[in-house]
């Protein structure tokens, strides 16, 4: 299984170093789902001026990227919000049948309502809104967490959630 996050923006990260942190960490772990690589995918920012077109052009670059054998997951604040064990139930019903998983997030004007459709899942991390250097961080997280739930050692804690024959 692979994971893409495609991404509008500049990949200049004053928290490349967590970044690498949550990579490394998830690299180690990410045997046990069968996650073989991270992959990212930058598409530069719309030099339109208008707000609107803005938002037109970098969401048709966006959907330009969906994959028909991937699940394409849409991140945005008007989806649906998981917790963790939630999010990890995502990730984990995508390794148990090896299918790769896109994430998506939009520019600064977000993405066109109209093609909401196009997408697997729409998830939200709340109705704050974040810098995209920071939520792309926030997803390795999550992510990470899905792959650490998933071990053994996550089993052995009380916190720990039974999931059909899955530990989380």
């Amino acid at each position: 299984m692979l994971i893409t996050i495609i991404y509008i923006g500049s990949s200049n990260n004053l928290l490349q170093d967590v970044v690498r942190d949550y990579e490394k960490r998830i690299k180690n772990l990410g045997r046990s789902i069968g996650l073989k690589e991270i992959i990212y995918k930058e598409i530069k920012n719309s030099n339109k001026k208008n707000a609107t077109e803005k938002k037109d052009e970098e969401t048709k670059k966006l959907i330009g990227q969906k994959e028909k054998e991937a699940v394409n997951i849409l991140l945005d604040i008007e989806g649906s919000k998981l917790n963790s064990v939630e999010f990890s139930e995502c990730i984990l019903d995508q390794a148990d049948i090896n299918q790769n998983i896109n994430f998506f997030i939009g520019g600064s004007e977000g993405i066109d309502r109209k093609y909401f459709g196009d997408f697997d899942k729409i998830i939200s991390f709340g109705d704050l809104t974040w810098p995209h250097k920071m939520f792309k961080m926030m997803l390795l997280e999550q992510i990470y967490r899905s792959c650490l739930l998933y071990t053994s050692d996550a089993a052995d804690e009380e916190d720990s959630v039974d999931l059909g024959g899955r530990r989380i």
